[in-house]
C-alpha cells in the first residue's frame, strides 16, 4: 500500500540535497496531485516570491516531500545536516 501524508490543495515545505551545503529548502508549493505508487511523491506547483503559488505553468514538477521536515524546517534542516556532517 502506498502512502500519501498529503492530499491535493495542501501547502508543503519540499527540500533539495545540495552537494556543498547540505540540505536545503527548495521552496514552499501546493500539492496539485498525488503520485500514484511512489511513497510520498507529489505534482506540486512551487509559489512565488509573494508567497502564492506561480501562475507559470513551468512552475509544476513533481517533488518528493518529506513528512518529517513539514513542522519546523529550519530546525529540520539543521537536525538532518548535523547528522550527515553539514553542522554549524
Amino acid at each position: 500500500m502506498r502512502v500519501h501524508s498529503f492530499n491535493k490543495g495542501d501547502v508543503v515545505t519540499v527540500f533539495q540535497m545540495h552537494p556543498r551545503k547540505g540540505l536545503e529548502i527548495e521552496g514552499k508549493a501546493t500539492v496539485l496531485k498525488l503520485i500514484k505508487d511512489v511513497d510520498e511523491q507529489y505534482l506540486v506547483r512551487f509559489h512565488g516570491s509573494d508567497g502564492k503559488p506561480s501562475l507559470w505553468r513551468g512552475e509544476e514538477c513533481e517533488r518528493f516531500v518529506d513528512r518529517d521536515g513539514q513542522a519546523d524546517p529550519t530546525r529540520y534542516i539543521r537536525q538532518f545536516n548535523t547528522k550527515i556532517g553539514f553542522g554549524t
